[in-house]
């Protein structure tokens, strides 16, 4: 009986420690003002938190600093609001920056799963400034969406305070009477690398929505929401040939429409007519010398990437980098139970057919589209998942047919897959049409447990599998590759290293059919993360490589330092040094491989020094012996006087000398913009992109290239908020 009654006790003992906190989010009756400033009672009727847990460099330790949150809301407003102490004040780090980038500052962050899914969540915060930072949270943070919320903050004489108001029309969340949602707050202090959260984090793996506790809503409205957005455009366009000694000039006024509608909570609807994407940041610098595959270049347009429902997978089936200048885009996602969907339509303007392989040439209109259906299983810890893209061209289609999900085992174990069919019809010189398909594959498997993490890796695709809304480097392959890791972390704020990681990596490419071996690469590596500031990160990579039937061997020895010894001023520089392949032709067009020395290094300085002021400067140089020498330089400055006003210049320089070629290329680049945000609902752009273009031969000095072209545009817009 005695053994019965203690394996109860520690069962129930089990059980308690496994439940979450919960936390009654009060109804407020008097609703506080969001101006940065605490008055007399004003967060009275507010919920107060003040139990946090230090989960980095400390484990689930005390934290260095008080930290006190207010949570409560009306039928209009989450309201929350947060103090943050420090026993030094001098180590606050209160930096001007635009929205998402404000991790070199102090912040704090709320987080909420809405339908409490145990799968995804919106997080919202700000710094001191009051300048913000929000997205949605799935297996990484994803920045992409932007949220409607007011947000002010103050420095106080205990540390900083920030209030903030996020209307419920912002969010889709489960509606009705004794609502739960999944809550988490998080705060970061970047002197020192310190991180703390409300609730103790296990280290370890699992899934994270597990560390959340329970927020629980008497009642929460049902909202409709529906704004309209027009802009009006003025551009000038100016074109020079030096060599040509012609120039070409236009100036152009267009409008532009954009209308946000969710008829519930569960859906939202998006539309842009005659979009202009002239206002996004420039790609960044890379050294496209010796380049034997295409590069892959992420999604940086806020239609495209502003995402509820977002796709991500092994096999690249959704790149919308693809749809390059549309005339109309549309957008659908929607939560139903346990079945969320998301849609994709758009026109391509003036596309040419040699982009999908079609014998001709003429422009056409090109319909693109995407739709996804994700059904989760297992309170979130399972998904399953089907998909499709289509590409149509003078009534030629290529689609692709996907079906993806993932299992998390355990808190340890977690894996996904993926299966795709492709589908696509060419038309040859003579004007016959075919129809090839293709297939792919690709598996993942994770163990973590916070010191281990072993990862195995699978991948395939045939011949003939095309997806032109996606991504491929290159067809026919079938790989594996695994990855071993030991890693080591602090366990208090007082541990000299933060964190240390030794690791291998090894993968075998082979084609489909496996006939035939096309490359292998094995690197081990080891890094730091030191309570100085400082990190370091060294490997060596080795490569076997196939390229016109050789077998080529190439290594790579790399070592990265990086050392922010203070809050202005921060630096890294990558080192290289090796052999490297070669890729060439020979008079035949037969592929020809050429090993030769190859060395490279980088460096990349940060600058703050005010906190309205930010400078980035990156330089790269490259250089294979006697074949290619490549140089860039990216200077990226950002003053910033208040959250909603801004200016910023990005400066861009290539120079490559191409020996083997005989070829030498400038390319200088010039990205200013000043932003103005008067209201929530007006904003301003004015910018201009200037590139200059200069190619010649090294022998002659005679250039083949000389261009200059500028765009200057002026760009103002009003949100209309209808419901």
């Amino acid at each position: 009986m005695k053994k019965i009654r203690l394996i109860i006790f520690f069962l129930i003992l089990a059980l308690l420690l496994k439940a979450k906190t919960e936390i009654e989010i009060p109804y407020l009756e008097t609703k506080p003002e969001i101006d940065g400033v605490i008055s007399t009672d004003e967060w009275s009727e507010a919920v107060r938190w003040d139990e946090f847990y230090q989960i980095s460099p400390g484990d689930n330790t005390s934290p260095s600093s008080k930290t006190e949150a207010f949570m409560g809301y009306d039928n209009e407003n989450l309201y929350l609001m947060a103090k943050c102490y420090f026993d030094n004040v001098k180590r606050l780090r209160d930096f001007h920056c635009s929205r998402d980038h404000i991790y070199t500052t102090d912040r704090l962050f709320f987080f909420f799963d809405t339908f409490h899914s145990n799968d995804q969540a919106y997080y919202v915060g700000c710094n001191v400034n009051g300048e913000q930072a929000d997205g949605i949270v799935l297996d990484d943070i994803d920045p992409s969406i932007d949220l409607f919320y007011q947000s002010h903050g103050s420095k106080t004489e205990y540390g900083y305070m920030i209030e903030m108001a996020v209307p419920l029309k912002s969010l889709k969340y489960k509606s009705g009477k004794n609502v739960t949602w999944g809550g988490f707050i998080k705060r970061h202090i970047p002197d020192g690398s310190e991180e703390i959260t409300s609730f103790p984090i296990k280290r370890g793996g699992g899934n994270f929505y597990n560390n959340y506790g329970i927020f629980k809503f008497a009642e929460l409205p049902t909202n409709m929401n529906l704004k309209v957005i027009p802009s009006v455009i003025g551009t000038y366009f100016d074109e020079k040939n030096m060599l040509l000694d012609t120039q070409e000039s236009d100036t152009e006024t267009k409008s532009e429409l954009n209308v946000f509608f969710e008829p519930n909570s569960n859906l939202t609807f998006t539309a842009t007519v005659n979009p202009d994407f002239n206002i996004i940041e420039a790609d960044g610098l890379k050294v496209d010398v010796n380049m034997r595959y295409p590069r892959f270049y992420n999604e940086k347009r806020p239609f495209f990437i502003e995402e509820s429902n977002p796709y991500h997978t092994d096999l690249i089936i959704f790149n919308t980098r693809n749809i390059v200048a549309p005339k109309w885009g549309a957008k659908l996602s929607g939560l139903f139970g346990k079945t969320s969907v998301y849609a994709l339509a758009a026109i391509d303007e003036n596309v040419y057919g040699d982009r999908f392989d079609f014998a001709d040439s003429l422009k056409a209109d090109v319909p693109f589209a995407f739709v996804s259906i994700r059904n989760k299983l297992r309170d979130g810890n399972t998904f399953v998942r089907l998909a499709s893209t289509v590409r149509s061209f003078e009534e030629k289609e290529n689609y692709v047919f996907s079906f993806d999900g993932n299992n998390r085992f355990s808190d340890e174990i977690n894996s996904d897959f993926q299966l795709v069919v492709t589908t696509n019809e060419v038309e040859d010189t003579l004007g016959v049409t075919s129809i090839n398909k293709g297939f792919g594959y690709a598996f993942d498997t994770d163990y973590y447990n916070g010191k281990w993490f072993l990862n195995l890796e699978m991948k395939g695709m045939t011949e003939d599998y095309i997806a032109d809304l996606g991504y491929v480097s290159e067809p026919d392959f079938q790989m594996i590759d695994n990855r071993i890791e030991y890693q080591i972390h602090s366990q208090t704020e007082d541990d000299f290293i933060r964190y240390m990681e030794f690791a291998s990596s090894q993968n075998i490419f082979y084609e489909f059919d496996l006939d035939k071996f096309k490359s292998s690469r094995w690197e081990i590596m080891s890094g730091g993360i030191f309570k100085n500031r400082f990190e370091y990160w060294a490997g060596l990579e080795t490569y076997y490589e196939n390229y016109g039937d050789e077998d080529y061997f190439k290594y790579f020895s790399w070592l990265v330092l990086e050392y922010n010894p203070i809050k202005e001023i921060g630096g890294k520089i990558l080192l290289v040094d090796g052999e490297n392949l070669w890729y060439d032709y020979d008079e035949n067009g037969n592929e020809e491989g050429l090993m030769e020395n190859y060395d490279k290094y980088e460096t990349t300085l940060l600058l703050h020094p005010t906190n309205t002021i930010n400078l980035e400067i990156e330089h790269k140089y490259h250089e294979m012996k006697d074949l290619y020498i490549a140089r860039t330089l990216e200077a990226k400055l950002k003053v910033q006087f208040h959250k909603n006003f801004w200016i910023r210049v990005i400066l861009q320089y290539t120079n490559n000398d191409v020996f083997t070629y005989d070829e030498k290329s400038e390319d200088i680049a010039l990205y200013p913009m000043f932003t103005y945000k008067p209201s929530a609902n007006t904003a301003v752009y004015l910018g201009a992109n200037k590139v200059v273009e200069n190619y010649k031969y090294i022998s002659s000095g005679d250039a083949f290239i000389d261009d200059d072209i500028t765009n200057c545009f002026l760009k103002v817009s009003y949100t209309f908020n209808l419901m």
